[in-house]
């Protein structure tokens, strides 16, 4: 499910329309619009405010779900390694780890979401 179809899905659950959405936003209703039709991409400001507003976490707007992501392999050698290491860490220190690596993760995601609508 692409960022578009996200946004319209929580805006009908909570049975808002365009314009509800858009006041709560502060906003224009065909940018709303926009959004849901995969026309234009909300800034990561009025994503966060959409997240808080919906009570999701950024996540859901940056991450497909694709079954089960424990079958995912992969081919660099040494980040395997990596990623066996962290694994052996005390959990405090693994939860810190995926932090860090899951905001360079959205950050990426959100700045090809933003140039993937720059070209449409």
């Amino acid at each position: 499910m692409v960022l578009g179809e996200r946004i319209k899905r929580l805006r009908q659950q909570r049975g808002w329309s365009q314009v509800q959405l858009s006041k709560k936003l502060n906003t224009h209703q065909k940018q709303i619009s926009g959004y849901e039709r995969e026309i234009h991409t909300p800034s990561i400001d009025l994503l966060i405010k959409m997240a808080e507003l919906f009570n999701v976490s950024m996540d859901y707007f940056a991450f497909d779900d694709h079954g089960d992501k424990s079958r995912i392999q992969i081919a660099d050698r040494e980040l395997m390694q990596t990623v066996k290491e962290i694994d052996e860490l005390p959990e405090e220190d693994r939860t810190i780890i995926k932090a860090v690596l899951n905001t360079f993760i959205i950050k990426n995601r959100f700045q090809r979401l933003a140039s993937d609508a720059g070209r449409s």
